[in-house]
């Protein structure tokens, strides 16, 4: 009997570890979890998660806004206004002087005198030195300027997720072929070990092959740490959880230079985004010029208003004891000395304009050397593919050799080890100068204004 109830008790105190254990690895399985991703979805996550396109489209929405305020300045002007006045007289005689200069017209007012006023009037700008015209093309060229803007960080931000992704897939592969590296080296230890046994090795041979695992292990632990903190950076810009776990697909290498630079520097000039941004400030430049010509200029405008006029104690008079004129006109005004305060301000204008021609031959300069340097950068690394390859083919047929002098004792340990080092670090130069040209080729893109993955 005691024997069943302890069994009992056994099992349900396995069943709660059981459970634990089951809930523990739910708890983290959903703290960590794995998601692999592609180069373009990377991209298109990150741009939809981009705070500063967001803040674009802000300053997009204020451009729209400031065009419909400007298109409201041109709609008709209509005020009304109200007024109570109410005055005691204290002295409630007062004699008018005649004309003919006789007795003086003798008159009397109430002691308590109450006046209401109204006004509603309406005025309309016939011409307004084009004003309204210039506001509304202005907001215009504002709002083109602006996504403009967007479209160029848009850019900006599509370039260093492709950049963060390569990056992440460096360290990826880097981690890979050092896991094989030290594949090579645990069989090898494995074999050193048994030829020790058989007094085919020393110690030291041993000890040799142990120093280089313990190398490679060190060379895991830091780029684990590297791995982590690219994972984390990836995760911020992708807009996923902090504790996700990216794994990236592999990168579809760019090793192929179809164009010549030339074709390369044309499209850099035609398609760049700044040289739109300074065809815009160009045409405000021209806006703020005729503004300026055109303030020398009169005004015209059309304009109504009516009166309300009631001198008696009741808000609504009985009887005809009000006025109410309607007034219409026509208001003019020329501001002459325009023709001299404008002399400066149009001479700020036309160096303003100067200094945009300026800023483009500057930016063309500028456009050409990003351009020649990054199609250098990218012919240089695929001619160190080019190497790396015969690096690869030099390495593997030397280790080859090596492995066989070695197991006819004729080469040492240390040669032997060497001989896997270089195949190891040739194999390494060779993935990572690949991701490189790669990470060169779309910043030749991005040169040119056209960054796409």
């Amino acid at each position: 009997m005691k024997n069943n109830i302890y069994n009992i008790e056994r099992m349900n105190f396995t069943k709660q570890i059981v459970s634990g254990l089951a809930l523990l690895l739910t708890i983290i399985s959903a703290q960590a979890q794995t998601r692999t991703i592609g180069l373009e979805e990377a991209v298109n996550m990150g741009v939809a998660n981009s705070k500063q396109l967001k803040l674009d489209q802000n300053k997009i929405a204020q451009a729209v806004s400031q065009l419909e305020q400007a298109k409201d300045e041109t709609m008709p002007t209509v005020k009304a206004s109200a007024a109570y006045n109410h005055a005691l007289m204290l002295q409630r005689s007062f004699a008018l002087p005649s004309d003919g200069g006789g007795d003086p017209k003798s008159m009397k007012f109430p002691f308590d005198n109450t006046l209401y006023q109204g006004t509603l009037s309406i005025n309309e700008p016939i011409f307004a030195q084009g004003r309204f015209r210039y506001a509304k093309e202005s907001a215009n060229i504002l709002i083109q300027s602006s996504k403009l803007d967007s479209d160029k960080d848009k850019d900006e931000i599509v370039y260093n997720i492709i950049g963060a992704y390569i990056n992440f897939y460096k360290v990826q592969q880097n981690l890979k072929i050092v896991a094989q590296n030290m594949e090579d080296v645990d069989q090898k230890l494995t074999e050193i070990k048994k030829f020790e046994s058989q007094g085919l090795a020393t110690k030291n041979d041993v000890l040799r092959f142990q120093l280089e695992k313990s190398n490679i292990q060190i060379q895991q632990v830091e780029l684990e740490h590297t791995l982590k903190v690219v994972n984390y950076n990836l995760d911020i810009l992708l807009g996923l959880p902090e504790n996700t776990m990216v794994q990236v697909q592999d990168v579809v290498y760019k090793l192929d230079m179809t164009e010549g630079a030339d074709v390369y520097m044309k499209q850099a000039l035609q398609d760049r985004k700044e040289f739109g941004s300074l065809n815009y400030q160009d045409k405000l430049a021209d806006i703020n010029i005729k503004k300026i010509r055109d303030e020398k200029l009169p005004t015209l405008g059309v304009g109504g208003s009516l009166y309300y006029i009631n001198p008696s104690k009741a808000l609504i008079p009985k009887g005809a004891t009000y006025l109410a004129p309607f007034v219409v006109g026509i208001n003019a005004s020329w501001d002459i000395t325009g023709f001299f305060k404008n002399k400066n301000k149009a001479t700020e204008a036309s160096l303003q304009k100067q200094e945009v021609t300026a800023t483009r031959d500057v930016l063309t300069d500028q456009v050409k050397m990003d351009v020649n340097k990054s199609y250098t950068q990218y012919h240089q690394t695929l001619e160190k593919i080019k190497l790396l390859n015969d690096a690869v083919v030099q390495a593997t047929e030397n280790e080859r050799i090596t492995e066989s002098k070695f197991k006819n004792n004729l080469v040492t340990t240390t040669d032997r080890i060497e001989a896997q080092t270089l195949l190891y670090q040739s194999r390494l130069n060779l993935e990572l100068a690949k991701a490189d040209a790669t990470a060169a080729y779309y910043t030749l893109l991005k040169t040119t204004g056209h960054i796409q993955p």
